[in-house]
């Protein structure tokens, strides 16, 4: 995808679409870059496009390679971990 380029030892971020109901980014993550995420009332659904990634769930990591997703519940603490570069889509649903 080149909606975004890799740059050295960071993530970097571009946002897509910024809306009431959510926001849809996406993310290229350097090798060894980890992006925390504390308790929040908003769920995340993570969608790998290239590379491969570990998201941590509540201390469960799951192993995940391009054309993989998953939800991220907003009660749940999490991290996503760059073991390789990878570009990601993040879209956060924002709820009452």
């Amino acid at each position: 995808m080149d909606l975004l380029s890799y740059s050295s030892n960071t993530i970097q971020v571009k946002n897509i679409v910024v809306g009431n109901a959510c926001v849809i980014q996406v993310f290229a993550f350097d090798f060894g870059k980890v992006q925390l995420y504390k308790k929040s009332p908003f769920s995340r659904f993570i969608y790998i496009i290239e590379g491969k990634a570990e998201v941590v769930i509540n201390n469960n990591s799951t192993f995940m390679q391009t054309g993989d997703s998953i939800l991220i519940p907003g009660t749940a603490s999490s991290s996503i971990e760059a073991n390789l570069p990878f570009k990601m889509i993040c879209t956060t649903i924002k709820t009452d």
